[in-house]
């Protein structure tokens, strides 16, 4: 697909994942049943390789202005489409230069390949090499049996990749996830300690800050931030001594590290530092030592976030019932700009601001932890919504598709701290643009009632739609792949 090869297609709203040799008066069938074979999918990846690999790379991840073709944002853009019509559209757009040119069972092995790559099963007939034989075969994000019922195929799938019902019970989601807790690989002697922080580079790299295999680095000789490879190899850790309490990790458009932390004590703390990935500290916010309200100062803070345009949005406030409770931003020099919130339960008020995300139409969602509930606002403070349906909101991340993913780790029954009645911990998985959620990854701790924190409070995904989840009392951070 010679530099934009699929690209044609797939900005025109088409996708390449196809079914099996059906015919066109049979029933409605999924991609979930099994409609190519490993033999096809094998000359498929051969095929690939040739006309397609130079465009959309090794791993289906897209290079330059060419999209990709495997995990969320794929998924989340073909997810209901019919087969035989996305068929079509792949062979009349590429490759780029000469569309059409492939032979038809070159198309058809090329897409079997791209549905084997994300993770579809594979059966016991090929995929047809025309699209009127596919016109029943429907792309499923995931499996339909696992999906609430809704009024009509067309109310479960009509507005996002990732719909379902509106009205669904919390807690009753599907689970398509698979977790690793044994995925990284620490260096002899080092072992995970509680952690909030972790996030996934341009590379694909993981980085992870912990609080120095403990629940705090003060005194501690260890670096607590981390990096990995894609497959949970260690590559290296700077930051001794540096920091207190590493509580919230984002990283910008420049791979640079923005760590907060939460803590401060003999001159040391609440403050935000910007790291490159080589670890030399770039800049600070705040000033160490100095726990407080102000301009230049913090009190707690939680959470970093930093647009493509340089912007700098702070969360801080991590104490229950005490100011301030506030988002801050500031230019891209730093210069303070204005800030918002203040301690209540009123719309726009705060109490515990404990992470933050953006989705792709520049909207701020704020887990607003204390109040059970995300707020969104935008970049200037103006709310512009409240959602309760994702629990209590620790950790937030929003992929390029919009994907939106919460980790909820201290919802309890109990009156008290935390007290989210209905509702139980877990990492929640929905739609940024529409507030839908589509499935629940539940927590693992047998009695959360008596734990004021259990699973995941940060959360973070890669291109491919592998999530993982830094937990602070497991001490651990996880990964979830579709099952």
């Amino acid at each position: 697909m010679r530099r934009a090869g699929l690209i044609i297609g797939l900005a025109a709203g088409a996708g390449l994942l196809l079914a099996g040799q059906l015919r066109a008066q049979d029933g409605p069938k999924s991609v979930w049943d099994g409609v190519y074979t490993d033999a096809q999918a094998e000359r498929g990846k051969a095929a690939y390789t040739q006309s397609c690999v130079f465009c959309h790379g090794p791993d289906l991840a897209g290079t330059g202005e060419a999209k990709p073709l495997a995990g969320p944002e794929f998924l989340s853009s073909w997810n209901g489409l019919s087969v035989g019509e996305l068929l079509d559209r792949t062979r009349t757009t590429m490759p780029q230069e000469h569309p059409g040119s492939l032979e038809r069972s070159a198309y058809a092995d090329i897409l079997a390949y791209l549905l084997k790559f994300n993770g579809y099963p594979a059966g016991p007939t090929e995929l047809a090499q025309r699209s009127e034989f596919l016109t029943g075969v429907r792309i499923d994000a995931f499996k339909p049996d696992a999906l609430k019922p809704a009024a009509s195929a067309a109310d479960a799938f009509a507005t996002d990749a990732f719909a379902t019902v509106a009205d669904a019970a919390p807690n009753s989601q599907p689970n398509p996830y698979a977790s690793d807790t044994g995925f990284f690989k620490l260096p002899p002697g080092r072992t995970m300690g509680s952690s909030s922080a972790v996030g996934v580079d341009s590379r694909g790299h993981i980085w992870v800050a912990d609080r120095c295999g403990a629940n705090n680095c003060a005194g501690s000789p260890l670096d607590p931030v981390m990096e990995f490879d894609g497959k949970g190899n260690f590559i290296k850790a700077f930051g001794a001594g540096m920091l207190l309490f590493p509580h919230g990790l984002f990283i910008d458009a420049h791979d640079h590290i923005w760590l907060t932390d939460g803590h401060s004590q003999a001159g040391k703390g609440a403050q935000v530092f910007e790291f490159d990935a080589s670890g030399k500290v770039l800049r600070t916010l705040g000033k160490a030592g100095v726990s407080a309200e102000g301009p230049d100062t913090f009190a707690e803070p939680n959470a970093v976030l930093v647009t493509q345009g340089g912007t700098i949005f702070v969360a801080d406030g991590h104490t229950p019932g005490r100011s301030p409770q506030r988002i801050v931003k500031f230019d891209a020099s730093g210069k303070f700009l204005k800030q918002w919130g203040g301690l209540g339960a009123s719309p726009g008020q705060l109490e515990m601001p404990h992470t933050l995300a953006m989705d792709s139409r520049g909207r701020l969602f704020v887990g607003d932890r204390g109040n059970n509930r995300i707020q969104i606002y935008d970049q200037d403070g103006k709310l512009l919504d409240s959602w309760r349906q994702f629990g209590r909101p620790s950790g937030i991340f929003i992929d390029k598709a919009d994907v939106l993913y919460v980790g909820d780790s201290e919802s309890r029954a109990p009156v008290g701290y935390g007290h989210n009645p209905g509702w139980t911990r877990g990492l929640r998985i929905g739609s940024a643009r529409t507030g839908q959620v589509t499935a629940f990854i539940p927590d693992t701790e047998p009695n959360p009632d008596k734990q004021s924190t259990s699973g995941a409070e940060g959360i973070t995904a890669d291109r491919h739609g592998v999530v993982y989840g830094a937990q602070v009392l497991q001490k651990a951070v996880v990964r979830y792949v579709r099952k």
